[in-house]
């Protein structure tokens, strides 16, 4: 109970006599100490309130720490102003005691952290890593654009592999279905010509009975170069089949397809297939000829033409036969 009577004994000599009482002194001790403890008061608020609103922080035991210091440097202010009047000294030794303690432990936890703070990257590092993640970002963006690049020209290459013959290097059957539907659709909005040639080489099988498969193969190729030679870069040329070749014909009417058909025919007649083999191997071929009729389909079409193939073989090949009648 005494030491209780003691602590709050208030009959000490209070400050104002130190500063005699004159109004100049006090003014500035009190307005001084106000505004200190005041300041010493709301600062540790903000502190609390930092640590609720962001506990994502790791040390925000720190924060508090601070603010518990403030606190009480505040609370001995506060005294201080009270013992200008009043000689409360016992509680102001108690709260600068408290002050210390924990002023010691707010600096040894300082020490503690001191290390970790300094590993925290500068705000130059900040820069520099920022600066790598928009190159790599950069860089990975150049990557990402030249791999689409090269799956794009891959699924190009795939897909053309998947319309090619790989023998003879024209359009597969698939490939040269495709190219006459797109002609025929052409064809019919805007009303313009388009014919259809059926090659087909004459004895083929013979040449693979007597040279080999592989002679066979070199005789097509050699075919497909000398249509080619002669055919326009608009022009289609695809393996039908075997020995069998079609040709289509964009922006031709039956008389200019004829006039086509009669040189390809003349000229594998005239050439000597297999000569760098040190063979010298004659073939001739017979080809039907039809022209597209509007609201013709591309099934009809292309019966249309086989049958005229067939009729220049059984005519006794070596002949191009056209398509004379024009019933769709």
């Amino acid at each position: 109970m005494n030491i209780i009577n003691e602590l709050f004994d208030g009959s000490f000599m209070p400050h104002g006599h130190c500063y005699k009482w004159q109004s100049d002194l006090l003014f500035l001790h009190v307005v001084g100490d106000a505004l200190t403890v005041m300041a010493y008061f709301l600062i540790p608020i903000a502190l609390i309130q930092l640590v609720k609103k962001r506990n994502d922080f790791a040390f925000n035991w720190i924060f508090v720490m601070f603010a518990a210091f403030i606190f009480l440097c505040g609370v001995t202010h506060l005294i201080n102003l009270v013992n200008i009047w009043h000689g409360y000294y016992y509680i102001s030794g108690m709260a600068k005691l408290i002050t210390g303690i924990v002023s010691i432990t707010t600096t040894v936890m300082i020490v503690y952290l001191l290390p970790k703070v300094i590993a925290f990257p500068s705000i130059k590092d900040f820069k520099v890593k920022n600066e790598q993640l928009l190159l790599a970002k950069k860089e990975l963006l150049e990557a990402n654009q030249l791999l689409e690049q090269r799956v794009e020209a891959r699924t190009k290459e795939l897909e053309e592999l998947a319309r090619t013959d790989a023998l003879t290097g024209v359009l597969n059957r698939g490939g040269l279905m495709s190219c006459l539907t797109d002609e025929i659709d052409r064809a019919t909005r805007y009303k313009r010509p388009l014919s259809l040639l059926m090659v087909d080489l004459d004895h083929f099988k013979y040449v693979n009975d007597q040279y080999g498969h592989q002679q066979g193969d070199v005789v097509l190729t050699e075919a497909v170069q000398i249509i080619s030679n002669v055919s326009r870069h608009s022009d289609h040329l695809g393996r039908y089949g075997g020995e069998e070749f079609l040709l289509i014909l964009p922006e031709t009417d039956m008389n200019e397809a004829k006039t086509l058909a009669e040189r390809i025919r003349l000229d594998v007649e005239q050439h000597s297939f297999c000569q760098q083999e040190g063979h010298d191997i004659s073939l001739t071929c017979s080809i039907g000829l039809t022209e597209y009729q509007p609201g013709q389909t591309q099934s009809s079409l292309l019966q249309t033409a086989d049958r005229m193939l067939y009729s220049a073989k059984d005519a006794g090949r070596n002949r191009v036969i056209v398509n004379d009648n024009f019933d769709v």
